[in-house]
């Protein structure tokens, strides 16, 4: 069965007949997005207008017809920003896209990839396990098939007598498919039992590991494990079809990576469903801590030390995405708007935050739109300076403009105008 997947932009609408969501006179929807939010619908004159929301990925509506949503801004690397923000991007067990054949090194693959192996893994369990001949390391002597030529090759052709070669070999699933499958689904119990004990994969991947007790662990360098699975993972023959994508999981969890999320390949591993304004938020926060520290500003999220809206408590608060301290003192505030202009009540909000924690510096970060640069938006009759920054996410040369980002802060903290 071919699925059709129709491409569309965030928070775009996108209207669809209502035959084409049709199964035998029902209307089903997947129930892996039915109820998360990736996608709002509304049903006028015999259509249904689905509205994409801040989410971005391949997003399956029925067993027949996906969504593919892309970002809104040009970004010439999701999956780099994916990592540096920290984020963990929701995978939609069971339904597969392909990706390009590059990764990027990333911490919690283990909760991301952890399922989709679990359930591959299980399914390979429900079928059998592969197995082949291998040879025993430790083979008793004088027993297998006898091997000629070896014999004369090492012994006979030296003049050495009574000393022959056997071909000792035994059908076992120690096969390095199955020891990958097995260090990765460790490796998977291992992450949760130090970050999340409680989770019940724990106890699945407990009963499976008892499955594979006569799959031998592997001794060698983990080094010698991912360079043979790689060579199997890239020709699995079509017998062996339900191994592919738990493979390529293992292969993933095992070196802590993530794929290339911008491009389609052949790879195909789990949808990765992002939420690009955390992402964004998240990425700029990292690239500013990272750079400011050494000017000796403290860069604080705020939506985890929030302000008091009132100077005499009520229990309201402020949450800016961004604080910057120095000497224990705030002397900025941004927020993060995954968006292309700022709209008039995001200017409102930024100013409370602004009048609420008694800072005179803030303003916004926005991916850049071709036409606005950086600049200074200007000055409230209490004295309060709003700034306009922005963020290139089609940069091909993130280093370089994570720099001149973190150098644009700096400027308007200091109170020039002069932005590069």
């Amino acid at each position: 069965m071919t699925l059709e997947v129709i491409e569309c932009e965030e928070f775009k609408e996108l209207s669809l007949r209502l035959g084409s969501l049709m199964e035998n006179g029902e209307l089903k929807i997947d129930e892996r997005i039915a109820s998360k939010g990736y996608l709002t619908a509304t049903m006028a004159g015999g259509q249904i207008a689905f509205r994409t929301t801040r989410f971005v990925g391949t997003i399956p509506v029925t067993s027949k017809l996906a969504i593919k949503v892309t970002p809104r801004t040009s970004i010439a690397n999701l999956t780099y920003m994916l990592v540096r923000s920290g984020v963990i991007p929701s995978a939609i067990s069971g339904f597969s896209k392909g990706y390009m054949p590059r990764f990027v090194a990333a911490a919690n693959v283990e909760k991301i990839y952890g399922r989709s192996l679990l359930d591959g893994a299980k399914s390979i369990a429900k079928r059998g396990f592969m197995k082949a001949y291998v040879k025993n390391a430790n083979a008793p002597p004088w027993r297998g098939r006898f091997m000629a030529s070896e014999t004369v090759k090492r012994h006979a052709s030296k003049g050495i007598r009574y000393r022959h070669e056997f071909d000792h070999s035994t059908l076992s699933a120690t096969v390095i498919e199955n020891i990958s499958l097995k260090e990765a689904l460790k490796q998977v119990r291992r992450w949760h039992l130090a970050n999340d004990k409680k989770n019940p994969i724990v106890k699945e991947i407990d009963a499976l590991l008892h499955d594979l007790w006569s799959v031998a662990d592997w001794d060698g360098r983990r080094t010698d494990l991912l360079s043979e699975l790689s060579q199997k993972v890239r020709s699995i023959p079509p017998q062996l079809a339900h191994y592919r994508d738990p493979l390529w999981a293992a292969f993933l969890i095992l070196q802590s990576l993530l794929p290339e999320v911008n491009f389609d390949g052949f790879v195909k591993l789990d949808s990765l469903i992002i939420d690009v304004s955390k992402v964004f938020e998240a990425f700029i926060r990292r690239e500013l801590t990272d750079r400011l520290w050494k000017q000796g500003y403290i860069v604080e999220d705020g939506n985890k030390r929030p302000g008091n809206f009132f100077v005499d408590g009520g229990g309201f608060t402020v949450h800016p995405d961004i604080v910057i301290r120095k000497d224990g003192a705030i002397v900025a505030l941004l927020d993060a708007k995954y968006k292309t202009d700022p709209k008039e009540q995001d200017r409102y909000e930024v100013l409370s935050f602004m009048d609420a924690m008694n800072v005179a510096v803030g303003g916004f970060v926005c991916p850049a739109n071709g036409v606005d640069t950086s600049r200074y938006l200007g000055s409230t009759a209490t004295g309060k300076k709003m700034f306009g920054l922005r963020y290139d996410l089609a940069s091909h040369d993130a280093d370089a403009e994570a720099q001149r980002f973190s150098e644009n802060v700096i400027t308007m903290i200091t109170g020039s105008h002069d932005f590069v």
